[in-house]
């Protein structure tokens, strides 16, 4: 029986559908792009942001006019359950992230020629990165309530992974080969504070044992959890790759308070600076929210001169939305949509400068690249490098050669050109062979 697969959301939302995946594999289904040729098609939605739920819904439409039957999963499903059982009576099953654990229970009815068995397991994935890659999911929720984040009412409170579990997890990617590894979660820094046993550095230790990974990227940390500890690990072992996503959203003490954030504008500074100091080859990534309700001009002002100062490696930039369910979407002083649009222009009018006398100060130096695709059109090759997180959200380094590699082969790459957010590097040597 094939099943079609329709993968939306974030890569935390991803690691559920491998684990899904793997699951359906086990009781003999095979999967397969072509909704014409699936028997039936799994959805795997968001409901995060309106453009997510928007994204979602569309593509249900979509699938539902293949006249197969449809099972919806994830956080659209979870948050909006009932109401859209009612909307779109189509769909034969909605399995919300809270009854993965009957995952086989509730599917069972729509298969006629098996017995399901077993239940899905973490440690079990079918691998949907493009080869070599891989997202280790450390934990799940969140406990820090944001004023204008709904994720802890969609995927609940924080709870780490067991590390036992974990530690399952990174074997069985040693044995699919998994040379990229990106530890993602709601909140990556507050791993093990439920655990009492381990924590986030102690994790990162027992990740740099598997001598299969060339790159561990830490993403999602929350700027006044990150451990000192964790920062002189990265500053002592070359095994990790410093890159580091801290999500500061603003600068300005008035609106970070308002989205009920911890720490203050100086915390945040004076944490760069440790990175900066403790690692001089660190790569940071943040995300700024712009028009939040009551953010005034001067506070605007504010985290515009903090981005000119910081000069983040690569930065994301956020209009607020107000979110159903959340304290900022009931906020009386709601900023208009036309500022937040000026404001959003300009910080990222202003990252662009930023991100482009970065890459400039880039040419000539050389890094490791892990070589993942050739593209015929333009003869280059695609990679995986200490610059930049998957997915090309940041941008991405574009590989020629002369010397004869292909993908898997781990290269020594020297930039010759740079663009606002892509880089070229000519290829100078082979490290190790596929």
């Amino acid at each position: 029986m094939n099943i079609g697969i329709v993968s939306l959301g974030c890569a935390k939302n991803q690691v559920d559908l491998e684990e899904i995946l793997a699951y359906l594999k086990r009781n003999g289904f095979e999967t397969v792009s072509d909704p014409e040729l699936a028997d039936m098609i799994i959805i795997n939605t968001c409901g995060f942001i309106d453009a997510a739920k928007k994204e979602s819904i569309d593509a249900i439409l979509d699938m539902i006019q293949y006249e197969k039957p449809v099972i919806v999963t994830g956080c659209l499903a979870t948050r909006y359950l009932e109401d859209l059982k009612k909307e779109i009576p189509e769909v034969a099953l909605w399995i919300p992230i809270e009854e993965y654990k009957n995952f086989g229970k509730l599917f069972q009815p729509l298969v006629k020629d098996r017995v399901l068995k077993g239940e899905i397991d973490p440690t079990k994935r079918v691998f949907i990165s493009p080869e070599r890659e891989a997202y280790l999911r450390i934990s799940d929720g969140c406990n820090n309530f944001c004023t204008f984040c709904a994720i802890p009412h969609i995927r609940g409170r924080f709870k780490s992974v067991p590390f036992e579990t974990l530690k399952q997890e990174l074997d069985m990617m040693d044995e699919n080969n998994i040379r990229a590894l990106t530890v993602i979660s709601q909140d990556t820094s507050m791993y093990g504070r439920d655990l009492k046993t381990i924590d986030l550095t102690g994790l990162t230790k027992e990740i740099i044992k598997h001598k299969n990974f060339d790159f561990v990227k830490l993403m999602y940390l929350y700027p006044d959890e990150v451990p000192e500890e964790l920062i002189d690990l990265f500053a002592s072992d070359s095994n990790l790759t410093p890159y580091f996503d801290l999500p500061v959203q603003h600068f300005a003490d008035h609106v970070l308070k308002r989205m009920g954030r911890r720490g203050s504008e100086q915390d945040i500074i004076d944490l760069i600076a440790r990175f900066r100091k403790k690692v001089p080859e660190a790569i940071l990534r943040t995300t700024i929210m712009v028009g939040f309700p009551g953010e005034t001009e001067e506070d605007f002002q504010e985290c515009l001169k903090q981005i000119k100062e910081v000069k983040f490696d690569h930065l994301g930039c956020f209009m607020f939305c107000p979110e159903e369910g959340t304290p900022a979407a009931l906020f009386k002083d709601q900023v208009p949509e036309e500022v937040k649009l000026a404001r959003y222009n300009a910080i990222m009018k202003e990252q662009k400068k930023v991100s482009y006398q970065l890459n400039k100060k880039r040419i000539g130096k050389t890094y490791k690249c892990l070589v993942t695709n050739y593209n015929e059109e333009d003869f280059t090759y695609d990679c995986i490098c200490n610059l930049y997180a998957p997915d090309d959200i940041d941008g991405k380094m574009r590989l020629y050669s002369k010397i004869d590699i292909k993908p898997g082969d781990l290269v020594e790459a020297k930039v010759v050109n740079a663009l606002v957010y892509d880089l070229d590097a000519e290829v100078t040597k082979i490290i190790r062979k596929a």
